[in-house]
């Protein structure tokens, strides 16, 4: 007799982002400025994002697989537009969009040139940037270009200044995104009672993250 399993790896990536987090509170420091984020807390900050978004994908794939997703909703329709199409009522929508904006620009390392100068505190501060990476249409649509930022959750779209604050808006809105597909069918996704060591304690990820009325 044969069983079966589908190649989803859903929680599997919540003790690295813990693991992650941990590293990120070592290094984080007050030594980011307007240009860009300290040493380690860009690189930490920047690994944890991806690393979120790629799980938050992991588990909309179960759900285009327990809903029974034909294979163009499978090989070609955008995650957002899937869950909006399957979920009308879905609340998250230019947040997502702000989540693969994140990961785009990080995955792909956009190019900026910044001319930058220092001011009479001795900071950085940006004088002057040009974008060698254009983006594509959600980021012309959600990006405020003027400021650097995503016009919801405001994400950094510097890439080397993408620091703590960005990881903290990006957990909790994949976290919120995963808790409304639990409340729609915890078999497509069940996530509020997963639990991850955390400074050596197991605990609810929804705690770790800073979410604790999620917890159940």
């Amino acid at each position: 007799m044969n069983d079966s399993l589908v190649t989803i790896l859903g929680s599997s990536y919540f003790e690295p982002i813990s693991a992650l987090l941990e590293k990120l509170e070592k290094h984080e420091s007050n030594i980011s400025n307007q240009v860009q984020s300290g040493y380690y807390e860009k690189g930490f900050a920047a690994s944890i994002c991806i690393l979120s978004v790629v799980c938050l994908e992991s588990y909309v794939m179960r759900v285009r697989y327990i809903n029974s997703a034909n294979q163009d909703h499978i090989d070609r329709t955008p995650v957002v537009s899937y869950l909006k199409s399957l979920y009308p009522d879905f609340p998250f929508e230019n947040e997502l969009l702000e989540l693969h904006i994140l990961r785009d620009l990080l995955a792909h390392n956009h190019l900026w040139e910044i001319s930058y100068s220092f001011n009479e505190d001795d900071e950085m501060e940006i004088s002057e940037v040009e974008k060698r990476s254009s983006g594509d249409k959600k980021y012309r649509q959600r990006v405020d270009t003027e400021n650097h930022v995503t016009k919801t959750l405001g994400l950094n779209v510097n890439p080397i200044k993408v620091g703590a604050s960005d990881v903290k808006l990006v957990l909790q809105t994949m976290w919120k995104i995963l808790l409304f597909l639990e409340s729609k069918n915890r078999n497509q996704c069940y996530v509020s009672h997963l639990r991850a060591v955390y400074k050596g304690t197991l605990r609810q990820f929804g705690e770790i993250i800073g979410m604790p009325e999620t917890c159940t």
